[in-house]
């Protein structure tokens, strides 16, 4: 099973040729602030394989919301055409996002898939007394929740959480760096924290439940501002596309996600300093839990609510 995930995620994010389109991305933000773009597309779906960047929905509609500072931003999308219907739904602030997404096509359609991609970056200053310019690392804690699900021949679902430094990606060599238990396939020397499941002819049905804690580490200068961006991305799709020799194999897959900072500690020289500080130009307390509030966990659930209906109603 685990090596059939590893498989799917890497298919997943890809395998799909990439269109042209003009959606947001994270080195657009200008900090404090950022974005969630929901879409549902019935053909060309892809992603390059970084939550925050290189999201191509192909055709289909799309959900762009931005927000700035202690605001935040909600979109959703949906799309319905016999023999696909999808959907997806977001919420991004300061500190956390929530996202779901749900798939229901045939296998010969051509990457129909539902999909959020968004989050937030800010500009922090770390404060150590008496180490003012030596370098360090800033581990950011990032609790993730995620269920998902797969059916078909080949459905698949998927989650990201990547972060960023100045807008670039951050070496996985920084000391600290623990991507939990993250099964993606695809190689890479940049920090990523990825699940994903998936399905073929040999296991029709594939879910996964996850609710974990991961760290990231950012290399800071005491004293100097930087940027920093969390970003997520979550969605419900095809692992792969084609008729199987049976037009009615159906590719389906869903997932509801959410994550946000947990926590953060700095680490200088190896070892763990208890007197920093972090402030931020949003105001938001990197340092600290930034749990959603209860509101928000409530408006998501009848968001996920509406998936559900909606899934029961396009059942194939």
């Amino acid at each position: 099973m685990h090596i059939q995930r590893n498989l799917s995620l890497a298919a997943l994010l890809l395998s799909a040729a990439q269109l042209a389109f003009a959606a947001p991305q994270q080195y657009d933000v200008t900090p404090p602030g950022g974005f969630v773009n929901a879409c549902a597309t019935p053909s060309g779906g892809s992603v390059g394989g970084w939550a925050g960047d290189n999201f191509t929905p192909g055709t289909g509609n799309c959900s762009t919301h931005y927000f700035s500072g202690a605001g935040s931003a909600s979109g959703s999308a949906s799309y319905s055409g016999a023999p696909i219907t999808n959907q997806s739904a977001g919420t991004a602030k300061m500190g956390w996002v929530q996202m779901s997404a749900e798939n229901h096509s045939l296998a010969a359609s051509s990457f129909a898939l539902g999909a959020v991609n968004g989050g937030y970056s800010d500009t922090l200053t770390v404060q150590l007394a008496g180490h003012a310019g030596e370098s360090a690392n800033l581990l950011i804690k990032v609790q993730v929740s995620a269920s998902m699900w797969a059916k078909g021949v080949a459905g698949a679902a998927g989650v990201e959480v990547v972060p960023y430094l100045n807008k670039g990606l951050i070496l996985a060599i920084q000391p600290g760096y623990d991507d939990g238990s993250s099964n993606h396939l695809w190689s890479t020397d940049r920090q990523v924290a990825a699940w994903g499941v998936g399905t073929d002819y040999f296991n029709l049905n594939a879910s996964l439940n996850l609710n974990e804690v991961v760290t990231f580490s950012v290399p800071v200068v005491i004293g100097q501002s930087m940027e920093l961006g969390l970003y997520s991305f979550a969605l419900g799709g095809q692992r792969a596309s084609g008729g199987y020799g049976y037009p009615s194999e159906t590719a389906e897959g869903g997932v509801s996600m959410t994550s946000f900072i947990a926590g953060a500690s700095l680490m200088l020289g190896g070892v763990v300093q208890p007197a920093f500080t972090v402030t931020s130009g949003s105001g938001l307390d990197w340092s600290a839990a930034a749990v959603p509030e209860p509101q928000s966990w409530v408006l998501m659930g009848l968001g996920l609510v509406g998936l559900i209906a909606a899934r029961r109603r396009a059942a194939i």
